[in-house]
């Protein structure tokens, strides 16, 4: 390739970064001299990752021995599998002249670094975890050996997060990213959220590899250690192997993917893009504004016709003990003369009350426009209130000028309610919009439907 200018060459640069899903700066270069004087001009330039840090070629030594079939050799570094199969590739002129895909060789990779846990160490965990489970009868833990008796997977489950998952753990995320620096295991754990809105830990693994077989062990053995009870719902990154596991172990439970993960993909799978900071803007814009199928379905098909993404191949895939002190020391005084503020304030822990109240106060913005009879019980109200956005600085939202409508689906007779916005569902916090309508009927008493 050619470049007229250092400038074009550095945005090349920086375009194929972003795309990788990594920055780089410039680390060195010189400038051009005439008549002995030295101009600001670049004659030359280096780049380099913005992480800094020096190469090691050992990593690229052992990868050259790496065959089709074979993982001697293979240096087991902190380098992911993509980076070392495009490493690789290179050096044989590209993916094409390279028989060994990334699925194979993650595999090769992991069958190298299952063995890693030394002896001593295996021994010292095991005998922790006896030592635990004797002191509690409720501390679960079980691991299995490879065919050379070393050990290759381990979970456990203390008693604090068995009694926590019986109150709270009707939804959990499953997050196995993490990977140790030692032994270069994943670390794998089950996480949910609790009456705080704080994280809570429902158990862990160390699992040799990611395959079906091994997270079918691993959801089995966690239910059974739960009393047989599965989550109503589960999000996980997307994981093919995973979502099989899921399907088998957990046949009732419903499967999504979690939205974290996918946005921190963005930069790696569309930052090639010219025009990416639109593009993303125009994909958050339809995930975070849209509040039924048909709204989001259109908004994203918009953006995807907007910038010619229909041949992306990715997008077409698819403390607390102090928190339970705080709530019995402080009463927090109400906002407003709402009945069902005063309802929750009884019955809510303090973190989750002030996001009660936080929709008390946006009721201010909140308006009833039309009313029609649904069915002999049922009314449907149209409400109208101001589009809310989240301040960049601040990160607190604030109200704009713009207005929208929200459907309210109300029950005169069981006081049920439900809201397209779907706060809700999403939070476990009742909308101002059903607080309006709730005013609107003199409502003083909560459907257990709003309690969690």
């Amino acid at each position: 390739m050619v470049f007229l200018t250092l400038d074009d060459l550095d945005n090349f640069f920086r375009r194929y970064a972003k795309q990788q899903g990594f920055g780089i700066v410039k680390a060195g270069g010189a400038y051009k001299q005439e008549k002995g004087k030295t101009l600001n001009e670049r004659r030359n330039c280096t780049w380099k990752c913005e992480s800094g840090g020096k190469s090691d070629s050992r990593i690229r030594a052992s990868s050259r021995v790496l065959n089709g079939v074979s993982g001697k050799g293979v240096k087991l570094a902190s380098v992911s599998i993509p980076q070392i199969h495009s490493a690789i590739a290179a050096e044989r002129n590209g993916v094409e002249n390279f028989s060994v895909s990334e699925r194979q060789l993650r595999n090769i990779v992991d069958k190298e670094k299952r063995l890693k846990m030394m002896e001593g160490d295996a021994n010292a965990m095991v005998a922790y975890f006896h030592r635990m489970n004797t002191d509690n009868q409720n501390f679960f833990h079980l691991h299995r050996l490879n065919d050379d008796e070393r050990l290759k997977d381990v979970m456990w489950v203390d008693s604090r997060s068995r009694a926590a998952y019986i109150e709270f753990g009707d939804v959990l995320c499953f997050d196995s990213t993490y990977l140790t620096n030692r032994y270069l295991l994943p670390f794998a754990n089950f996480m949910g959220v609790n009456h705080h809105g704080q994280s809570v830990l429902f158990g862990c693994a160390l699992i040799s590899h990611e395959d079906a077989e091994m997270f079918e062990w691993v959801f089995t053995n966690w239910v059974s250690c739960m009393g047989g009870k599965a989550p109503s719902g589960i999000l996980t990154d997307q994981d093919a192997a995973m979502k099989k596991a899921i399907v088998k172990v957990m046949p009732n439970t419903r499967h999504r993917w979690c939205l974290w993960h996918i946005l921190n993909k963005l930069p790696l799978k569309l930052g090639g893009y010219d025009k990416y900071d639109e593009i993303k803007q125009a994909l958050l814009r339809a995930i975070y504004d849209s509040y039924t199928v048909e709204e989001f379905e259109n908004s994203w098909n918009e953006a995807i016709d907007a910038y010619d993404l229909g041949e992306n191949s990715w997008l077409k895939a698819e403390d607390e003990k102090q928190a339970d002190a705080d709530s019995a020391r402080f009463f927090h005084q109400l906002v407003s003369d709402f009945p069902i503020e005063c309802v929750f304030q009884k019955i809510y822990t303090s973190a989750k009350f002030v996001e009660v109240q936080q929709e008390c106060l946006k009721n201010l913005y909140v308006s009833i426009v039309g009313c029609k009879m649904v069915d002999e019980k049922v009314l449907g109200y149209t409400t109208e209130d101001r589009v809310w956005v989240r301040d960049p600085n601040t990160h607190k939202e604030i109200p704009t000028r713009r207005k929208r409508e929200y459907e309210v689906k109300y029950n005169s007779n069981s006081y049920e309610a439900w809201c397209v916005c779907k706060l809700m569902e999403s939070s476990g916090i009742i909308c101002r919009h059903i607080i309006a309508v709730f005013e609107k009927n003199d409502v003083e008493e909560v459907h257990d439907m709003f309690i969690l």
